[in-house]
């Protein structure tokens, strides 16, 4: 079976949806969910680029979080 994904924002999402059931049946879609894990260190790289701290900083704090 084809799939794809929908990767929208939560707004409006519902309303994709809607349009999906409604053009190709509410009996040939179904929507699944998955979950991912982040490992500690990619937690605080990540962290600190959405807080645009400097690579240095946050690798300094990613090593020494991880070792103590």
């Amino acid at each position: 079976m084809p799939d794809f994904d929908i990767d929208f924002c939560m707004e409006g999402r519902d309303r994709v949806i809607e349009y999906v059931m409604n053009k190709h049946g509410h009996d040939c879609v179904s929507q699944i969910i998955t979950y991912g894990t982040m490992a500690a260190k990619a937690v605080v790289r990540d962290v600190g680029r959405v807080l645009a701290l400097g690579y240095g900083f946050v690798d300094k704090i990613a090593n020494s979080f991880l070792l103590s």
